[in-house]
């Protein structure tokens, strides 16, 4: 007696595929911010990569020139130049660590940050809105991926660096 073969839905798109169209997802996003990043720094007369830069030492705590230089993968005579144009414009102060005076601390200028701040809510409040649609759990699955996501894109710039030199 044979048995008769159930008919099943055509299975879904399988793990690999899933993680294809995130990849395709996040690098579309990527691509749209670095584009926003261009027009910003335009808007603010600054460099690309001295807004970049800025960025990094605006989410970090105590950040040092020699650690923007390790995470951006730029050598040390590069940030120096991307330090001194930052602090120019007045979005950073260089600050003595009391424990070692050699060392520096690259410390953001608050009122001036905040003027980035206010440009980019307006920009981004469709964005912030879409946000707004997660629950608390959702958007800590998120965090957790976007700082997974940010250090692992950190490694991949120092390795890319190191391969190209």
């Amino acid at each position: 007696m044979s048995v008769k073969q159930q008919k099943t839905a055509p299975p879904g798109p399988g793990i690999e595929d899933r993680i294809t169209q995130l990849e395709r997802k996040i690098r579309a996003a990527s691509a749209q911010r670095t584009l926003y990043s261009g027009v910003l720094a335009s808007k603010l007369g600054m460099h690309q990569t001295d807004l970049e830069c800025l960025f990094i030492i605006t989410l970090g705590e105590n950040v040092t020139p020699g650690q923007l230089a390790s995470e951006t993968g730029l050598t040390t005579g590069a940030i120096t130049g991307v330090v001194d144009r930052i602090e120019r414009a007045g979005y950073i102060r260089r600050q003595r660590d009391p424990a070692d005076r050699r060392r520096l601390f690259l410390e953001p200028v608050p009122e001036r940050i905040e003027e980035i701040r206010a440009i980019n809510r307006r920009a981004y409040k469709p964005w912030m809105d879409e946000l707004a649609r997660y629950s608390e759990a959702e958007l800590e699955i998120l965090l957790d991926f976007a700082d997974r996501n940010y250090q692992a894109a950190v490694q991949a710039t120092i390795a890319l660096r190191r391969e190209i030199s």
